[in-house]
């Protein structure tokens, strides 16, 4: 009796045994195992066959190869994967993975599809992104560099004898955010036109389209800062022109970092980095001071001796290549 009683425990602890095992395979898990594997290698043909038709058009292999160099360049090589919790909408399934890069832990939101019995991929979304403890500084404090790079562009001037203009330096700041709220939304439109919402969707449209990419952005960039520079700077006197120019590199200085640091915040937690990209950044904002600078006292200079406008247009042109070769390397 106590046999045949033992007998039976076995049986059932078996049985909860392989439910648990069951339960535990999710059924898309193959689906997103090839999508690892993709994403690790670089090989679309081990995702394609798992891709459901829609999402075989909508993330074609440029798409994919974008995608994967985006988050590669970003987050280091992919180590490994785990899945983390599912969720439901409608005739799909959420699955939300962790693929754990080198540099951060980055959340996918993946979107399953039964077809034919078999779970296909149909969506393809980041969650969140969360940075790993790295050597450098955290982002928060790495913000401060740049904003020094700029302070330090006001400080040589007043070192070389120049007086401090107030007023000047807040319209300048104020040229900055005028640019930021209205150069923007110009330099994307055309990219919201075509579908192009990330990086990755231009890196996906190849080599010549990231290259037209960047001189739109570049001569975007070019010809509104200068042109609203010389709009202000009409009529000034070199010495206010100066501190306008001023004003403009050190708004930059100051509100791209921060801008940048909000972004990141809002994707996950900020990243480290390194010291010296620190100090490089400090440098870049120190030049770009000097640079908005110097443009201005030339439209000054320009307008009141007759040829203003062929001034705008070279120096337009000049700003234009210096920032299309910035946005391509960005």
């Amino acid at each position: 009796m106590v046999m045949e009683m033992k007998r039976w425990v076995l049986f059932l602890m078996m049985i909860l045994i392989l439910g648990n095992f069951v339960l535990a395979e999710k059924p898309y898990e193959e689906t997103a195992k090839a999508t690892f594997n993709a994403l690790k290698t670089g090989d679309y043909s081990i995702l394609e066959p798992y891709l459901d038709d829609a999402m075989k058009k909508a993330f074609d292999e440029k798409g994919f190869k974008g995608f994967r160099e985006n988050l590669v360049s970003k987050y280091g090589p992919l180590q490994s994967y785990e899945f983390v919790k599912e969720g439901k909408a409608g005739e799909f399934i959420l699955g939300y993975y962790d693929f754990k890069f080198e540099k951060a832990d980055v959340t996918l939101r993946m979107v399953f599809k039964e077809v034919n019995g078999k779970y296909k991929l149909s969506g393809l979304w980041i969650d969140k992104v969360s940075w790993k403890e790295e050597g450098g500084l955290p982002l928060a404090l790495a913000v401060i560099f740049p904003i020094l790079g700029g302070i330090l562009a006001l400080i040589t001037f007043y070192a070389l004898g120049f007086k401090l203009r107030g007023a000047e330096l807040i319209l300048g700041f104020f040229l900055v955010v005028i640019t930021l709220f209205v150069q923007n939304p110009i330099q994307q439109a055309p990219f919201l036109a075509l579908g192009v919402k990330s990086n990755s969707d231009v890196l996906a449209r190849g080599a010549s389209f990231v290259v037209l990419a960047s001189i739109w952005l570049g001569f975007v960039a070019g010809f509104f800062q200068e042109g609203l520079k010389y709009i202000f700077v009409r009529n000034k006197t070199l010495r206010a022109a100066l501190f306008i120019g001023v004003g403009f590199g050190l708004g930059e200085a100051i509100l791209i970092p921060l801008l940048q640091l909000v972004q990141s915040m809002a994707l996950g937690s900020a990243p480290h980095q390194a010291l010296v990209i620190s100090l490089l950044s400090m440098g870049e904002r120190y030049l770009a001071a000097l640079f908005h600078a110097g443009t201005t006292i030339v439209l000054a200079y320009a307008y009141k001796n007759g040829f203003g406008r062929k001034a705008l247009l070279s120096l337009s042109i000049a700003h234009g290549v210096v920032d299309s070769f910035a946005a391509h390397y960005q």
